[in-house]
């Protein structure tokens, strides 16, 4: 039987038949409206629609003593034709416009020293703000960057985790049976599929992916299974974790492959395959308060990690009759350093600072050897809490490109929030690129409404 439909079935099980043994049953969620247009100082996209979403997302809890079933759902229209599925997250229609999502739907057993969980899970790795170092246990939804929060973008992995609870510290343990992607912009509809699969490379035309079984993902055997462990301290002084991983790089590197009419003629044109590989992280991460302040750190060690070759390099081997090679493997290493300070007067403040160094790097990589980062984010709340004004960003420390949020809530009531965003993506000096101007043309104000039951 198909996988989807298994995977219908044992939700309907959880939503229908479950409930009606339970001692207690929760239901909650809410119903999420939005639209955004682009910003006049965008190129292609001034005026356009970019973002436009009705959302119901719905929680169920379930109890029967000591266990727990839970289920978190959505059902997604998508005015522009943005919904893109990967083939293990979301089924959704040919068009883009229709998508149902599974997020979790798990079971829950606790004793006093044991914990177990089976099913489609959530669990987010380290201390970094809406930022990924150790963070990789959980693919992302990698469609979207319009008025998205980073957290709300993780994707579900379905596993086995085996906890062990103590009275200061916890233990996990993951197997991972089935290997999920993160989520591609692949939709006709969706605008950052230009960025991701331009319609030219060095001046060719370029074939690209149009569905995510157009990429040669893990064959599901249990030799491609993943595993993943967390060791989490909590003292009076700081919380300490530790992480290991084994599994798969949740994003393809793509193959750059020229083609020509005869042998010794110039390419007609590109295509794009992408391919999936292994990958290994251990990590470990702090959070230390003292006073208003906590101070955060994380870092994250990938050992011969698969590097993307740019295809500038693939193209060239390519003419010089070698064949394309997509990756370099190299040893990457990731950290970060920040704070968080809460005066009163219901002002947030979160500074952060991210490193990203290859070890023996080369020309011939899509990405430079040393990436940095500054992050800043300012939140205020005001007229009894009703009101909450944000503002965050980040600076590419190479290029100086950046990236800003503006945002503003305003609870209408206990149940409904009204927000308007906006996003800016800015090149650097001299039309530099860098990590965020590629994205200039997605500079959007956002129009959001929620209702929560």
């Amino acid at each position: 039987m198909n996988r989807h439909v298994l995977i219908a079935l044992a939700a309907g099980l959880a939503l229908f038949v479950l409930p009606l043994a339970a001692q207690e049953i929760d239901f909650s969620g809410s119903l999420i409206t939005q639209a955004g247009v682009g910003l006049p100082n965008t190129h292609d996209n001034k005026g356009d629609f970019l973002l436009g979403q009705t959302m119901f997302d719905g929680i169920m809890k379930s109890y029967f003593a000591e266990s727990m079933v839970y289920v978190n759902a959505q059902i997604v229209y998508d005015a522009p034709g943005a919904q893109s599925a990967n083939g293990f997250f979301a089924f959704a229609s040919d068009d883009g416009t229709f998508a149902l999502k599974f997020r979790e739907a798990y079971m829950d057993w606790k004793s006093e020293r044991f914990a177990l969980r089976i099913g489609r899970q959530i669990a987010a790795w380290g201390k970094a703000d809406d930022i990924q170092i150790a963070d990789i246990l959980c693919p992302q939804d990698e469609s979207t960057v319009i008025a998205s929060k980073y957290e709300e973008n993780r994707l579900g992995i379905d596993a086995v985790r085996l906890s062990l609870l103590m009275e200061s510290a916890q233990v996990d343990a993951y197997w991972i049976p089935f290997f999920t992607p993160s989520t591609l912009p692949l939709a006709r509809g969706n605008p950052l599929r230009s960025h991701m699969f331009p319609e030219y490379a060095d001046g060719y035309k370029v074939a690209s992916p149009s569905a995510w079984n157009d990429f040669d993902c893990p064959e599901k055997t249990i030799s491609n299974s993943e595993f993943a462990a967390r060791a989490g301290f909590y003292t009076s002084v700081a919380d300490l974790s530790f992480y290991g991983f084994y599994g798969w790089d949740d994003m393809p590197f793509m193959t750059y492959t020229g083609n020509r009419k005869n042998s010794g003629d110039d390419f007609e044109s590109i295509t794009i395959t992408g391919e999936y590989k292994r990958m290994a992280m251990v990590g470990a991460d702090a959070a230390i308060p003292v006073g208003d302040f906590v101070f955060r750190l994380e870092t994250a060690y990938f050992p011969n990690r698969h590097i993307q070759m740019s295809s500038d390099s693939q193209i060239e081997a390519q003419f010089m009759g070698e064949a394309a090679v997509s990756t370099k493997k190299k040893h990457q290493l990731k950290g970060l350093a920040g704070f968080d300070w809460t005066p009163s007067g219901g002002w947030t403040i979160t500074a952060q600072y991210v490193g990203d160094y290859i070890f023996n790097h080369e020309d011939s990589l899509d990405r430079e050897s040393y990436e940095h980062q500054a992050t800043l984010s300012i939140e205020k709340t005001l007229l009894g809490e009703d009101l909450t004004l944000s503002a965050s960003g980040s600076l590419d420390l190479r290029d100086f490109s950046s990236s800003s949020e503006l945002e503003a809530d305003y609870k209408l009531s206990d149940a409904i929030t009204l927000s308007a965003i906006a996003d800016f993506f800015l090149e650097g000096p001299n039309g530099k690129k860098g990590m965020f101007g590629d994205y200039h043309d997605l500079s959007c104000v956002t129009l959001k409404g929620k209702f929560s039951f």
